[in-house]
């Protein structure tokens, strides 16, 4: 939304060949994608140009994507591929090394919910143990 143009800069500076994807949302869209009832249309805005370019461009290929849902949208899919955010990258460019993305294997989508699940727990229960707090007294 902000622009691109400062970090494909940066990255032209770090010798880092930037091919940027004409692509909009990645689907996860934030807790948008985690909701169950959302996860075909999440995957689909994925399928639409990102995932797809993922398998073309292959493993070998540095994938960076900086916004949290982008990554995740990535690590659950089968692309087998580990974004990594600019600051990783430039890190490694730093010290004289190449950036070395893991390579995690796609969680079934039961172990997704999981985590959604557990994610939706984490969140909630700060604020549920606030209002039990105040209702109480």
């Amino acid at each position: 939304m902000l622009g691109f143009d400062t970090d494909e800069k940066l990255m032209r500076q770090y010798g880092i060949d930037v091919d940027v994807l004409d692509a909009g949302c990645c689907g996860l869209a934030g807790n948008f994608g985690f909701e169950q009832e959302h996860y075909d249309v999440s995957m689909a805005c994925a399928e639409d140009k990102l995932l797809p370019s993922l398998r073309e461009a292959g493993e070998a290929t540095l994938v960076l994507a900086d916004g949290f849902s982008c990554r995740t949208q990535i690590d659950q899919s089968d692309v087998n591929q580990r974004p990594m955010h600019l600051a990783e990258v430039l890190a490694a460019a730093l010290h004289g090394t190449q950036p070395q993305p893991e390579r995690p294997s796609a969680p079934s989508r039961a172990a997704r919910t999981a985590v959604a699940a557990a994610a939706v727990a984490a969140a909630a229960g700060p604020a549920l143990a606030w209002l039990f707090r105040r209702r109480s007294r």
